[in-house]
């Protein structure tokens, strides 16, 4: 049987491929793998059982975790082939990426407009966030199409992950056993690599970067993973590991580096105050016994995301009752109107008990 081969002067083929390659190469990276449903990648790419929807998935995406579960909700995963992208691209007579973009925006406004317009956006709420269809979208298209319908001022909260966590710890409420001795408390030491992070993490993040020879991104994910519990790790399924892609000789060197040493041991201080407020989970033994097991590294992200999520919830509410349209983005959101960032800062400290700094991206090309 002869494999099937598109007809590319073919209108209807022209269009189909259009709307797969402006999903594709508007929601998927071609290095961090997303998973997917198949029913959200026929929306784009069509049934299966059509010859020209399962030609376009073989061009377009390479799938790197074929293990699913419906019952638990988990997906293949996917990236974007780019080579079977350009190839397509090419054959319908796009020239480079830029003519991509009107396709994106045309899907985004038929999926989204009414939401854009308005600013009541329908997010899913899930694992302590608010999600949307949106986020999934390259940061350079979304940050293009919010501007484009009047969000142009973007915010993030400052260090979020870090600041949150090394605060919670600080906050820890005093108690004692029945012999009057120290129980939990808050965390009152003086932490020098975490507190030299939070001052000058540009900084840190360059230095990690020039010296483990890394992506400036990578650095910043890197650090940001250690305080939610990853471990710097040869084991593949190790956070750290993915953001490496393996590269045995920089996890070797990361395990060494001074200074991430000195900022791990801080990050442990913190969660040691923390862990006596988190819900204990337990094993029963060959012997019928009880164990209390550690806390791992799921349950640190979970902890982090309800602290986001607090944060988040004061910044709705100052938004909406100043009637400003916005769009969030996790631990940070886009807005028709420039705000005090001052104002919002005393908001959402007498709202939540946490002092953070709400930084403001130019997102001007």
């Amino acid at each position: 049987m002869n494999e099937y081969q598109p007809n590319f002067e073919d209108p209807r083929v022209k269009h189909r491929i259009k709307k797969a390659i402006g999903f594709a190469h508007g929601v998927m990276s071609e290095t961090k793998p997303h998973p997917w449903s198949t029913r959200y990648i026929d929306r784009y790419f069509g049934s299966q059982r059509n010859d020209l929807s399962k030609y376009l998935r073989k061009i377009l995406l390479t799938c790197v975790k074929s293990s699913w579960n419906k019952d638990q909700g988990r997906c293949k995963e996917y990236v974007l082939n780019k080579q079977g992208f350009e190839f397509l691209r090419d054959q319908i007579g796009l020239k480079d990426n830029k003519q991509i973009y009107p396709i994106v925006v045309d899907q985004v406004a038929q999926a989204h407009c009414d939401e854009l317009g308005s600013g009541q956006f329908q997010y899913t709420d899930k694992s302590q966030r608010f999600w949307h269809p949106l986020q999934n979208y390259r940061r350079t298209y979304r940050t293009q199409i919010l501007q484009d319908h009047g969000y142009k001022f973007h915010y993030d909260i400052v260090c979020a992950a870090p600041n949150l966590i090394h605060q919670y710890s600080q906050q820890i409420p005093l108690i004692k056993n029945i012999k009057n001795h120290w129980q939990q408390g808050p965390m009152d030491l003086y932490l020098f690599a975490l507190r030299r992070y939070l001052k000058d993490r540009t900084q840190v993040r360059q230095e990690l970067a020039q010296n483990a020879d890394i992506s400036y991104d990578q650095a910043k994910e890197i650090i940001t993973a250690l305080f939610c519990g990853a471990r710097i790790s040869l084991n593949p399924q190790s956070d750290i590991n993915q953001i490496l892609k393996g590269d045995l000789a920089r996890i070797e060197y990361l395990k060494q580096d001074q200074y991430l040493t000195e900022l791990r041991n801080d990050i442990k201080i913190c969660w040691d105050y923390i862990k006596p407020m988190m819900l204990k989970r337990t094993r029963k033994t060959s012997q019928g016994s009880v164990r209390c097991l550690a806390v791992n590294s799921r349950q640190k992200w979970s902890l982090y995301f309800d602290l986001e999520r607090s944060v988040i919830m004061s910044v709705r509410t100052y938004l909406e009752e100043r009637s400003v349209r916005y769009f969030l983005i996790h631990d940070g959101f886009s807005c028709d109107v420039e705000i005090d960032t001052d104002d919002l800062r005393d908001f959402v400290r007498n709202q939540c008990g946490f002092d953070l700094e709400f930084e403001f991206k130019n997102t001007n090309p």
